[in-house]
């Protein structure tokens, strides 16, 4: 089944005289008692689908190899066979009996409703075949930010934008849906109510052939039609033959044809068998309305070849739309990388935070430690008798000491290192800011060599200084060259657009002298054909004149002028013969006053079109007043009296006028090339310059792409700068677990000489008891007390190598203490340089609060975890960062280089867009010159169609049926006029609709066009909020 079954009075598919599937054609129109069923916009819009799809493409037509005089017939017909012929004709004469039959005007009405509603039909189409497909662009953005079920689990702060976005482009897609179902219910109703007049005309043509089926019985001896005029034949014979009945059966009797040999001449009054038929009202050579519709053609072919222009342009637009979509998951996949990589920094911030607290608290015990060694210090003068005891303890305090003293070895190499690896960061940083230095200077040449006098002005990149500060003043230096070198490119546009407007308006000069041309041509034709009416009446073999060029024109004109003088130099050698002469004296008067009034006549109509100029620039309407320099050339000449000599001089200054024209002809074309040989040589120096100027910008674009290049490799180096700094600061918690490590180990040995020095206090309580006894005992010994004196002196030798070692032991822990102190200060710098080189994250807190919760769930999460699974964990994703982190740079890599290519498109496409607007002015124009050669030919043909031909001499009664006849065609040409005159302004008012919905059109191209430009801004916002600053 076709699309009639799938659409309820869906629209018909073929243009004005093609058959639709979804409307019944003239004939096949439904019942009055069944009501049409008007059909919604959505279910218009889809009965339309496949029509869209395939272009409203037209149905092929019949074909019947079989039928070589009729192909475009069913395959199931045999116009060969005559029963079958004869049945369908006596079919088709009987079905078209009762249709009406119109009149002329009502013909011409119905056929210009028909071509200007197929006209309107074909736009509806054209627009709805463009809506849809911004509605199927827009269903897809709808599409694209409608959010899907995984990403709904998201939170983040872009979240409000995506909604609002999603929100426009729901709004934008009914919209587009709203404007389709108007635009088919448009068309739906267009394509009604073009069925009526196509009805009725077809109607009219089947009732005319009915009516004038079978001709009349005519004389045996009647003459055949006259010959054809430039082979065209004067007119179908069923225009003489018809009858008033629509009975074409019957045959129309003889007492309706009437004596025609009053309306000729005398030499053919007498013999009516010898002379051809002849019309009263002579058939134009061509038909106005037909070149009308040639013209109008034409003008639909040049509209169309303009609508497939924009739908190309349109389409080029939506794929653009479709690459800024794929732009735009780019960037929301590169910003979710990012929000996980703040996420990772955060971590390594809080592990920063738990390893300086544990610094800390290492510090508090070395304190602690230090305190003890005092009072250890202070023991050790009470413990004079046990110092002996206390060597082995010393010396493992020693040994402690020299471990201390190796991981201050240790710590100072790790500091070293660090400060080295800092030295070449900045030395990157350094390299970085010489490089754009001298990129800045590159560009801001390029940027002066475009416009020396403009841009002599524009400021010196800064000085590289080494720091952070001065790279940012760089890159923003580098972004203010680029935005100069865009205007400047842009100025560079608007000369060639500027250039493209000067070579319109030489042009448009060359079109008004082809214009004058024209005019020249018409005029010296309008004296052609007067020559040719006087030539006519002395000699009727006399040639038409031609149709040609001007040249044969003018030719033409000279051969006139010479036949005309020898017919007047006969003439008055007629009037110096005899008296028996006097006859042919009289008819040569007959004819020379008949020229003389011709004259007259055309001087007249002349004054009365340069009246009407005059009025029509009065009103405003005309141009310039050129064409009524040379008015004073006629004065006189209407209101001069005949005679011989005027004629003559008359003659000769038509002679003289031709001439004139034939040498201006030859001036003009002489202008005419020489204005396209400048135009040309103009045109040869503005490509040069055009050529230039994009040699340097191509130029400029290369150094653009350098340093694009450069910058891309400066990030690279600030990303190998941050992984060293993240594997230095892993290096460093490392080294400071092995410094608590061994911190830990000095505390449990301290913890036991503790241990050792009270069980050395007990033992000294003890010996001091024994000391008691001892020198209770003295009186009694003196050999005792000697023995205890010399003991008391090797114990006092022993307590100053005691006291002397712990004050040795108190300096080294001071300097130990220094020590700590500037590797304390050289961690605080440390930190404070990540701090900086990590600033550019701080801004991802609130995303990664929304994304993976707060701190304290997210500590509640972490104190779940043992400590040796937390940091294999932390490891593996550390390295999964590292990975996304590299694929995150090379995906901003290639949207870089994708939007590059895309502003070039869209700068194509402007291109584009300029030149088809510079060929509609182009039509536009030629359309209004065209229009008006129309009116004026249309006028003219009117004239020559409806004049009157006056005759050279007959009786009374045929002298007052000639006046009688000329009366009636004078006011036919008066009803005529107007008719032409209302039907030229419904014309104009039908091109004005046009060019309104041209110029909507073009209004939506233009929003089209700031839309695009809107999007290709988006991906340059992006990389803002992705640099550093």
């Amino acid at each position: 089944m076709n699309g009639a079954t799938t659409r309820i009075g869906g629209p018909a598919r073929g243009a004005v005289g093609q058959r639709g599937d979804a409307f019944p054609g003239p004939g096949r129109l439904p019942p009055p008692g069944q009501p049409l069923v008007t059909p919604t916009g959505k279910a218009l819009v889809e009965g339309y689908r496949q029509d869209i799809i395939s272009g409203f493409e037209k149905e092929k037509p019949l074909f019947n190899p079989m039928n070589e005089n009729r192909p475009q017939s069913s395959a199931l017909v045999d116009l060969k066979d005559s029963v079958q012929v004869h049945l369908l004709t006596e079919t088709a004469l009987l079905d078209s009996k009762t249709f009406e039959i119109l009149s002329p005007e009502e013909v011409d009405g119905l056929k210009k409703q028909m071509q200007s509603l197929s006209m309107r039909i074909d736009q509806a189409r054209a627009n709805l075949a463009i809506q849809s497909k911004y509605r199927d662009a827009a269903i897809s953005m709808a599409r694209l930010y409608s959010p899907s079920k995984a990403d709904g689990k998201r939170r983040s702060l872009l979240g409000n934008r995506m909604s609002d976005s999603a929100k426009e482009a729901e709004m934008e897609r009914q919209a587009s849906e709203r404007r389709c179902e108007e635009l088919a219910t448009e068309l739906f109703s267009l394509e009604k109510r073009l069925m009526e007049p196509q009805r009725r005309l077809l109607q009219h043509t089947a009732g005319i052939l009915q009516m004038t089926h079978r001709a009349s019985s005519k004389k045996s001896g009647q003459a055949p039609v006259g010959p054809m005029t430039n082979g065209i034949p004067g007119s179908p014979e069923s225009l003489y033959t018809y009858t008033n009945t629509r009975n074409s059966m019957e045959i129309p009797s003889d007492d309706l044809d009437f004596d025609k040999s009053l309306y000729l001449p005398f030499d053919q009054a007498g013999n009516p068998a010898a002379r051809p038929r002849k019309n009263t009202i002579e058939i134009p050579m061509k038909s106005p309305i037909r070149e009308q519709n040639a013209q109008l053609r034409e003008l639909r072919e040049e509209v169309d070849k303009v609508k497939e222009e924009n739908e190309r342009i349109l389409e080029e637009n939506i794929q653009l739309k479709t690459a800024e979509q794929q732009l735009k998951k780019e960037f929301a996949r590169v910003q979710d990388e990012r929000t996980r990589l703040a996420a990772s920094e955060e971590q390594l911030r809080e592990d920063q935070m738990r390893a300086r607290d544990e610094v800390e608290r290492l510090r508090s015990r070395e304190q602690q430690l230090m305190d003890e060694q005092a009072r250890a210090s202070e023991e050790t003068s009470r413990m004079a008798d046990e110092t002996n005891r206390f060597k082995d303890e010393t010396s493992r305090l020693k040994e402690a000491d020299s471990r201390l003293r190796a991981i201050e070895e240790m710590m100072t190499a790790e500091t070293d290192a660090l400060r080295a690896q800092s030295a070449e960061q900045l030395k990157a940083i350094s390299d970085t800011e010489a490089k754009l230095e001298g990129l800045n200077r590159k560009l801001r040449d390029v940027i002066v060599a475009f416009n020396p006098a403009k841009n002599s002005g524009f400021g010196n990149p800064a000085a590289p200084a080494g720091s952070v500060e001065t790279l940012t003043r760089q890159l923003a230096y580098l972004e203010t060259g680029l935005a100069a070198a865009a205007e400047e490119q842009k100025s560079s546009a608007a000369e060639a657009s500027a250039a493209s407007a000067e070579a319109a308006a030489l042009a448009s000069s060359l079109d008004q002298v082809e214009a004058a041309l024209d005019q020249a041509n018409g005029r010296v034709q309008a004296l052609a054909r007067q020559v040719e009416s006087v030539l006519q009446q002395s000699n009727s073999s006399a040639p038409p004149p031609p149709g040609g060029t001007l040249d044969e024109q003018l030719d033409y004109l000279e051969d006139a002028f010479q036949s005309v003088g020898s017919e007047l130099s006969r003439a008055v050698e007629a009037s110096t013969s005899a008296s028996a002469k006097k006859q042919n004296i009289e008819q040569v008067d007959a004819v020379l006053m008949g020229l003389w009034e011709i004259i007259q006549s055309g001087y007249a109509e002349i004054e009365q079109q340069r009246a009407v100029r005059r009025q029509n620039r009065a009103m405003g309407q005309g141009g310039d007043d050129d064409d009524d320099l040379s008015s004073n050339e006629f004065e006189g000449f209407a209101n001069e009296s005949y005679s011989l000599q005027a004629f003559s001089t008359k003659v000769q200054w038509l002679y003289a006028q031709a001439t004139g024209l034939r040498e201006q002809k030859f001036i003009l074309q002489r202008q005419i090339k020489q204005q396209r040989e400048l135009n040309n040589r103009s045109e040869s120096e503005k490509d040069r310059e055009l050529a230039a100027k994009s040699a340097e910008l191509e130029q400029t674009q290369h150094l653009l792409d350098d340093a694009q290049a450069e910058l891309q490799q400066a990030l690279a180096d600030m990303d190998t700068l941050q992984k060293t700094t993240a594997a230095n600061e892993a290096a460093s918690s490392s080294s400071t677990k092995a410094t608590q490590d061994a911190l830990q180990a000095r505390a449990a040995r301290i913890a036991a000489l503790e241990e050792t020095i009270q069980d050395t206090q007990s033992r000294l309580a003890a010996a001091e008891a024994s000391i008691t006894a001892t020198q209770s005992q003295l009186d009694e010994s003196n050999t005792a007390r000697a023995a205890a004196e010399s003991e008391l002196a090797a114990l006092q030798t022993r307590l100053n190598s005691a006291t002397e070692a712990a004050s040795a032991a108190a300096a080294e822990a001071a300097t130990l203490q220094d020590q700590l102190k500037s590797k304390d200060d050289e961690l605080e710098q440390m930190n404070t340089m990540v701090v900086e080189l990590k600033t550019e994250v701080a801004f991802a807190k609130a995303e990664l609060d929304g994304a993976y919760g707060s701190r304290k769930q997210r500590a509640a999460e972490a104190a779940a975890l043992s400590n040796s699974s937390h940091s294999e964990e932390l490891n593996l994703h550390r390295s999964r960062l590292r990975a996304e982190l590299e694929n995150a740079l090379r995906d901003l890599e290639e949207i870089t280089r994708e939007s590059i290519a895309a502003e070039r498109e869209r700068l194509e496409i402007e291109g584009k867009l300029d030149e088809v607007m510079g060929v509609k002015a182009e039509l536009e124009g030629e359309v209004q010159g065209l229009r008006e050669r129309l009116g004026r030919v249309q006028d003219e043909l009117d004239r020559e169609r409806l004049r009157v031909p006056t005759s050279g001499g007959g009786n009374g009664a045929g002298a007052g049926a000639g006046t009688r006849v000329g009366a009636g065609a004078s006011m036919l040409s008066e009803q005529f006029r107007g008719v032409m005159k209302e039907e030229r302004k419904k014309f104009q008012e039908e091109m004005k609709e046009e060019q309104a919905k041209r110029r909507k059109v073009e209004e939506e191209l233009r929003a089209l066009k700031r839309a695009q430009g809107i999007a290709a801004s988006r991906p340059s916002t992006a990389r803002d909020a992705l640099s550093p600053r």
